[in-house]
């Protein structure tokens, strides 16, 4: 398959993303204001990791981070979509939404869901911020660390 073009001012969402959305929250009550909240954050091998976080529009995380789209872990911090600090991409029916500064460290990237034979995942991929990733394509380091972004 060919991979979408590039999105330089945000995020390309995959079919395959999109469909995963939409299955997962099709198991919801609250269905129809289900997203993906995709963020960077402090940590993995490389510096930066990549979350995923299945939520409705009140909050409540229902998992969506790690193999075949289930939560890693309890985070609980983020509380439905803020206008001010979050961009909304939508592929097909689906949300994804990321926070603007995790944004600037994916922006150009590609958020997919990916099949492979040990693992079934959301992933972000071929992101010009990033300078090297891990192997296991969850974590990354960042292009001129100095001039982006700390991530809280």
């Amino acid at each position: 398959p060919v991979a979408p073009a590039p999105d330089t001012d945000g995020v390309v969402v995959t079919a395959s993303c999109a469909a995963r959305i939409l299955q997962l929250s099709s198991k919801r009550d609250d269905a129809d204001s289900v997203y993906l909240r995709v963020y960077v954050d402090a940590g993995g091998c490389s510096g930066f990791q990549y979350k995923f976080e299945l939520e409705g529009e009140a909050g409540e995380s229902g998992g969506g981070g790690g193999e075949d789209g289930e939560d890693d872990d309890d985070d609980d911090d983020v509380v439905g979509i803020d206008p001010d600090e979050d961009v909304v991409f939508v592929k097909d029916g689906a949300r994804v939404v990321i926070d603007r500064s995790s944004l600037e460290l994916i922006r150009g990237s590609t958020v997919d869901f990916v099949r492979e034979m040990i693992r079934s995942s959301f992933a972000v991929i071929g992101n010009p911020q990033s300078e090297s990733a891990c192997g296991c394509g969850s974590s990354f380091a960042v292009k001129n660390f100095e001039e982006n972004p700390a991530v809280d």
